[in-house]
């Protein structure tokens, strides 16, 4: 059993490192002679991070004689050369002939260019160039800085192998000299891209690595700035998907940069300080969702704009599928302009300190309003302070008259319940109210004038209709004055309204009534002896005759409130029977008996 888990564990080790070993890069290295007359171990591929040391060259093989190592075109002083693998690499071993007759040798690698020797030119065919001059005479070499192999690939003048940098140069001959010009291979990055500027494009030494990348990812079209290119990828090297890109210039290269198009997406709105979201660049052939708010109130909410349909402006015309509808789509095929149109609407706000009023809200611009108060009365408290309306304040608002004002319970001319207004902006309308007073008049006697409701500062006018009473044959009652909210005693007077009043008509007793009433009866009692007298001398007239004269008494009597007599008075009258003094005559008048 714990010999298959070794097993195991062994294996899975394996497998790891062989994991391992798997995600490590490799480089290639490349070997060779300039020209190929030898053969150098060492090509190959490598992890990297791998030092590599080649083999040495011999400094002599036949007739040529090394000069020394190019490592990726640049001349190295070690031989061998060490290699590190961060990459791929080329390694040459220069080797230039040397069995020419002469003692001064003149020559370039690679023997691509002419060269002029003391004016004289020599076609690159004929290096290398030998001469037999006397020690420490003086020459002039002329070579080219720069020869074109073909419109990719050009060699460069690096130095002379004494590390000279001068292209025209005059050497002072001695013994043995050679005068080689190194010349560097140099191959040519190109960009063939439609748009945008690749730096790092241009003319790089072979074999070296060459970081290229775009001065902008995002480029406008140079007729219709609503058109832009914006850069997806590389054709080649090792970073394609980035702007920034890494390539080993193992020979020439043209650089093809691919871009998208995209057109620019306006969307606007007639409303201020609004635009829907979604207005950007898009990919040409993208279908773009369009939303835009149902309503939207403005800041003060006075006005509200409600969605009414999408509209396309500008050079290029879209089709909007469901254009009356907030949320659509549309494909972009062109850069487009389209415009979110609103209907506005205006707040109507109505405001009452008493009682409701309806008809408040948004209303489309141009509609008509109609505004009406549910109740024209409002007590405050009650039968001593009332609200009535009176009308409406509407400001600077077309109003529209259909009817003439209302009235009160009263009869009395009201506000305009209705109002009917014109909305072409936000309107304020504002009901009137005025406040009322109520004046109650009161008294136990008679009748008084002058309850009712009266407005702020109003004369109320207050009477009592009776200013005498009759209680009775002996007294009357007659007003003496007003008492409560209001003192006066004139049966006339005039209040002024500025609170809730109470006014009370007083009463007093009056004897001159009485008085009168006794003189009047004293002369009765004169007549009534006067009628004894008389009837006394005539009782023989019979029965019939004193039946008269008291039918004709009773009018009389009941003028003087006087109670009635008793059947036994009607059957046998007092007057029959004689009284014995004067003050029985009165008792009998009076009805006393």
């Amino acid at each position: 059993m714990i010999s298959k888990i070794l097993l195991i564990l062994v294996v899975v080790a394996a497998f790891s490192l062989v994991n391992a070993s798997a995600q490590v890069p490799t480089y290639h290295l490349t070997v060779k002679s300039q020209p190929n007359i030898l053969f150098f171990g060492g090509s190959g591929d490598y992890k990297q991070g791998q030092i590599v040391k080649v083999e040495a060259a011999p400094l002599v093989w036949q007739e040529y004689s090394l000069i020394g190592w190019k490592v990726d075109g640049r001349w190295s002083t070690e031989n061998p050369p060490s290699i590190n693998m961060d990459a791929d690499h080329t390694v040459e071993a220069i080797y230039e002939r040397t069995n020419l007759v002469g003692g001064i040798i003149v020559d370039a690698i690679p023997r691509v260019i002419d060269i002029t020797v003391d004016g004289k030119i020599y076609l690159a065919s004929e290096l290398p160039l030998s001469f037999n001059w006397e020690e420490g005479s003086d020459h002039v070499i002329m070579i080219p800085p720069i020869i074109n192999q073909d419109p990719n690939t050009r060699h460069k003048f690096d130095s002379w192998k004494d590390k000279n940098t001068q292209a025209f140069r005059t050497i002072v001959v001695q013994k043995d000299d050679e005068f080689i010009a190194l010349y560097k291979t140099q191959y040519l990055l190109k960009s063939v891209a439609d748009h945008g500027i690749v730096e790092g494009a241009g003319w790089h030494d072979a074999g070296l690595g060459v970081n290229f990348s775009l001065e902008e990812e995002t480029v406008l079209d140079e007729k219709d700035e609503s058109i832009r290119y914006v850069f997806n990828s590389w054709g080649q090297g090792d970073y394609p998907n980035s702007a920034e890109n890494y390539i080993d210039l193992v020979s020439p290269v043209t650089l093809k940069s691919n871009w998208n198009k995209e057109y620019k997406l306006t969307l606007t709105s007639n409303v201020p300080d609004y635009e829907p979201p979604n207005a950007s660049w898009y990919l040409e052939g993208k279908n773009v969702v369009l939303v835009a708010e149902n309503s939207i109130e403005s800041p003060k909410s006075n006005v509200k704009y409600v969605f009414q349909e999408w509209v396309s402006k500008g050079q290029h015309p879209v089709i909007i599928a469901n254009n009356h509808s907030p949320s659509t789509s549309i494909v972009m095929e062109n850069p487009y302009e389209i415009e979110a149109h609103y209907a506005e609407s205006y707040r109507v706000n109505v405001w009452t300190p008493f009682s409701t009023a309806i008809g408040g809200g948004f209303y489309d611009d141009g509609k008509m309003a109609e505004i009406k108060m549910q109740q024209t009365e409002f007590i405050i408290e009650d039968s001593k302070i009332r609200k009535v309306f009176t009308g409406w304040n509407s400001g600077n608002a077309k109003t529209m008259d259909f009817a003439a004002a209302d009235l009160d319970p009263e009869g009395k001319p009201i506000g305009k319940q209705n109002l009917v207004v014109y909305v072409d902006q936000p309107l304020n309308i504002t009901a009137n109210w005025k406040t009322q007073y109520y004046l109650d008049v009161q008294s136990i006697e008679g009748k008084v004038t002058g309850s009712g409701w009266y407005d702020v500062g109003k004369l109320a006018r207050i009477e009592a209709r009776d200013s005498s009473i009759q209680q009775s044959l002996w007294s009357s009652t007659v007003f003496d004055k007003w008492t409560g909210d209001h003192e006066a005693t004139s049966v006339k007077d005039t209040i002024i309204m500025n609170s809730p009043k109470t006014v009370i008509a007083e009463w007093k007793e009056d004897k001159t009534t009485g008085v009168i009433n006794s003189l009047i009866l004293a002369g009765l009692a004169g007549f009534g002896i006067f009628v004894y007298s008389k009837t006394h001398t005539k009782i023989s007239a019979g029965r019939k005759h004193v039946k008269e004269l008291i039918d004709e008494a009773m009018p009389f009597e009941k003028f003087f409130n006087m109670r009635k007599r008793s059947p036994q008075m009607d059957q046998h009258p007092s007057f029959y029977k004689k009284p014995k003094k004067k003050k029985a005559v009165i008792n009998w008048l009076l009805g006393k008996e």
